[in-house]
């Protein structure tokens, strides 16, 4: 007798490592049990994450990279040398920028097409 699947979703799962529920503390025999409640707390759309390949997850519907490197003093050096949100200017051709982007969209130069998204600021490590 053991756990089951259907017990993670159960209301009277203990969430203990113990017992396994007020109901049949050693679990069920076979793979339904006869006992089963579905907990209303647990949202099914919460409860089916969908998959996400190593090194990123999920934020909301979009899939983002695992931020798992932290720069260089070298780096950290050049990008505030460099970077237009601490310039002003664009790295590659010293257009001037006026604004800022919006939050989270990335800095865009119209004049040499220069993305932040450039390797210059993002490594593929």
């Amino acid at each position: 007798m053991s756990k089951i699947p259907d017990c993670d979703r159960c209301l009277l799962f203990s969430q203990q490592l113990y017992y396994v529920c007020a109901v049949h503390p050693e679990g069920v025999e076979g793979d339904e049990c006869p006992d089963f409640r579905p907990d209303p707390e647990i949202d099914e759309e919460e409860e089916e994450k969908p998959w996400s390949p190593a090194g990123h997850f999920w934020y909301g519907d979009n899939l983002l990279p695992d931020r798992l490197w932290r720069p260089s003093k070298e780096e950290q050096e050049k990008i505030i040398e460099t970077h237009p949100l601490f310039t002003g200017l664009c790295p590659n051709c010293s257009h001037v920028f006026s604004t800022n982007p919006p939050t989270g969209a990335p800095w865009h130069c119209p004049a040499c097409d220069w993305r932040e998204d450039s390797p210059i600021y993002n490594r593929t490590e």
